[in-house]
């Protein structure tokens, strides 16, 4: 094995065993949480024993919609990192400069769309914010089997766009979901939603990564990994349109 695949190994094994864990520490702490609980009821009302499975019910729920989606809409997003640049410079073979400023274009729209991000979300609701991430970013994917300047530009104001509703609408929904569940009141504690979401974002940027190289190789185009991305957001969307209903979306 060389080096990088040394650090590969190394850096799966330690996420996962983060992962593990964690999951044991949540299991533990709510089975701690079950039996206080319990005795507390009982020595209240003397039989209250099963109130607190229906919010253990709906931190279940609440994992099971939202961390499939957040995956999927980062693998997205990783599939396209690594391989930006060289699309444009060395499949497209544009002049530096140009690159240079398809880059800029993508900062400069990620920038201005965060003055309004918010207050749209606020006023159109995050589920859809989050459903217009979905399908924003999906356009910029596609916008790169073009090998028109223009259309390459707005792509990357596009993306730009994208990534700014990606890492903001999807938190919002979820600390606004957890909120509205009273999940506070569960074992599952929003400091552990947080830090599993970034142990998952490790993750999934290492396989994507591997992923998208494994399509370039394949197909020989570095356009591969961007359908991928696509194919990672059309299930995102699906599953956002279905199962992310609040009472305030």
């Amino acid at each position: 094995m060389d080096f990088y695949q040394i650090n590969l190994a190394a850096f799966v094994l330690i996420n996962g065993s983060m992962i593990y864990r964690q999951h044991r520490q949540e299991r533990q702490t709510e089975l701690s949480e079950k039996i206080q609980e319990y005795e507390t009821e009982n020595l209240i009302d003397g039989g209250g024993a099963d109130r607190g499975a229906p919010e253990s019910n709906s931190a279940a729920t609440f994992k099971r919609l939202f961390f499939p989606v957040y995956v999927l809409v980062w693998a997205a997003d990783w599939f396209q990192g690594p391989f930006i640049y060289t699309l444009y410079k060395d499949e497209k073979k544009l002049p530096e400069e140009i690159v240079a400023r398809l880059f800029t274009t993508g900062f400069l729209a990620g920038a201005i769309s965060a003055m309004f991000v918010g207050s749209l979300a606020d006023k159109y609701g995050r589920r859809s914010a989050c459903l217009a991430c979905c399908a924003v970013t999906a356009l910029s994917c596609l916008t790169v089997l073009s090998d028109d300047t223009t259309i390459l530009f707005l792509g990357r104001a596009l993306g730009g766009l994208g990534t700014t509703l990606m890492y903001t609408v999807f938190e919002a929904w979820m600390v606004a979901e957890y909120n509205q569940r009273g999940l506070d009141r569960t074992s599952l504690k929003l400091s552990t939603v947080f830090g599993r979401m970034i142990t998952f974002s490790s993750i999934v940027a290492v396989f994507a990564g591997l992923a998208g190289q494994i399509l370039v190789n394949a197909t020989a185009s570095t356009c591969a990994p961007f359908m991928a991305s696509i194919c990672c957001l059309a299930p995102a969307f699906f599953l956002i349109w279905k199962t992310w209903w609040t009472g305030y979306e």
